[in-house]
This record gives C-alpha cells, sequence and structure tokens, in this order.
C-alpha cells in the first residue's frame, strides 16, 4: 500500500490508455493514490489518438499498454514521438522479452512495467520518471 500522496502529482494531466479492465482499475488506482487528480482513460491506442488530435485537452504523461487492439502502444508511442518527442511516455506490457525492450528504447519509451504490476513499482517509476524525491 501506498503511504502518501506526492504533491508533485496533484497537478499532473495524465492519459491511461488500456484496454484490459483489470489493469485500467488497478492503473487508476495506484493514480489517485500517488494524487493524480486530472486522469482521463481510454480503451484504445486510437481512441487516445483522436482524443490527442481532436481536443484541447494537454497532457503531463501518457502510460499506455503495449497490446492493445486498433492501434498497439508501440503504434500510439510512435505516434507522439512525431508529435510531442519529449512526452513522458510509460508502457504497460505483460511480455517483456528482448524483442519488446529493443523496440521501446528505439522509440524512446521513458519507462516500462511489467504487468502484472504492483502500486510500489508503478509509483517507483514515476518518481524516477519526474525526478522526484521519495522520502
Amino acid at each position: 500500500m501506498l503511504d502518501d500522496k506526492i504533491p508533485e502529482f496533484e497537478q499532473l494531466r495524465v492519459l491511461l490508455v488500456e484496454d484490459n479492465l483489470f489493469a485500467q482499475r488497478l492503473a487508476t488506482s495506484v493514480l489517485r493514490q500517488l494524487g493524480v487528480n486530472q486522469l482521463t482513460v481510454v480503451t484504445d491506442g486510437q481512441a487516445a489518438i483522436d482524443l490527442l488530435k481532436t481536443t484541447q485537452l494537454a497532457f503531463d504523461l501518457i502510460i499506455s499498454d503495449w497490446n492493445m487492439p486498433k492501434v498497439t502502444g508501440l503504434q500510439l508511442l510512435q505516434h507522439v514521438r512525431k508529435t510531442w518527442e519529449n512526452m513522458p511516455f510509460l508502457m504497460l506490457t505483460g511480455n517483456a522479452n528482448e524483442e519488446f525492450v529493443i523496440a521501446a528504447r528505439e522509440n524512446k519509451v521513458d519507462a516500462y512495467v511489467i504487468k502484472p504490476f504492483s502500486a510500489s513499482q508503478l509509483r517507483q517509476k514515476l518518481t524516477v520518471m519526474f525526478n522526484i524525491k521519495q522520502t
């Protein structure tokens, strides 16, 4: 269990892209525990691309599943990198084989978490990504 909210996360605008309901609920719960108040959830990469193209919503972080229908997490990452080169992007995956790691790194993913993940694993990755000192 997480002990505290992280003040730096209270204003963080997060886009969560996850088609698996269980993983979506887990990630949402962890993000809320960390203090994320501004969370938008979509269920596939195409919905994320459509949202990014058609709304004025700005995000500080994208968390995406790797394996999704329509548009994969890798394809979403590639799309994001063309438009927002420095957008923090965390990939969730149930398959962290060598091919995945190479493809993710080649496309400049900031970090990845292997599913199933714990609250502390996600917290640790995010604090490193945003250079937050843990107490």
